[in-house]
């Protein structure tokens, strides 16, 4: 296998943590994964820890490339199920799953990925508060419920699950309707 770079190691080194589990990225198994020498790998990084700085950093620049803006046409179901199904595709996008993966994967052992999914939350947690509002539902207590629900369907999706979020959503739209 022909390597063109820096980006083609970290994206095979992604790939381990994301399906194996960081315990199974070596520079040895990277490299016999690669079919290249260590010596190659190591010109490119001086050590895993830099690769992992590179995996996150550009981790992150790709999951911000994958935004999306909502229409705030409709009714509570149509904008809050459009908002559930953007971020369902982020987080089953090929190009970010694996970094999402990893991310989730290392959270709780790792700062770097422990913040990444920190600005997540945030991220979902703003764009419903926006929503919410939008909708004249300035409701702290149920924007974090929606969000946390969303997230946890995330999740879920992160770990192999088909998880359809549109039946919570369409649920979460009724008791909105309910509360007004």
């Amino acid at each position: 296998m022909k390597i063109s770079g820096k980006d083609a190691i970290a994206d095979a080194a992604l790939d381990i943590i994301a399906f194996e589990g960081i315990d199974k990225l070596t520079m040895n198994t990277l490299s016999e994964r690669l079919g290249i020498n260590k010596a190659s790998i190591y010109h490119w990084f001086s050590s895993k820890d830099e690769m992992i700085e590179h995996i996150f950093r550009k981790g992150h620049e790709r999951l911000m490339a994958r935004g999306f803006r909502l229409s705030l046409e409709g009714d509570a179901d149509e904008i809050l199920g459009r908002a559930a199904e953007g971020w369902r595709r982020i987080f089953s996008d090929d190009d970010t799953l694996p970094y999402l993966r990893a991310v989730y994967s290392l959270r709780y052992t790792d700062p770097r990925a422990e913040e990444e999914a920190r600005s997540i939350r945030l991220m979902i947690q703003s764009q419903i508060d926006v929503l919410m509002a939008s909708m004249g539902k300035d409701d702290k207590f149920l924007s974090m419920l929606f969000s946390s629900l969303l997230l946890q369907h995330l999740e879920a999706m992160l770990d192999g699950g088909n998880d359809d979020f549109s039946r919570d959503a369409e649920a979460f739209a009724s008791l909105l309707a309910e509360n007004s």
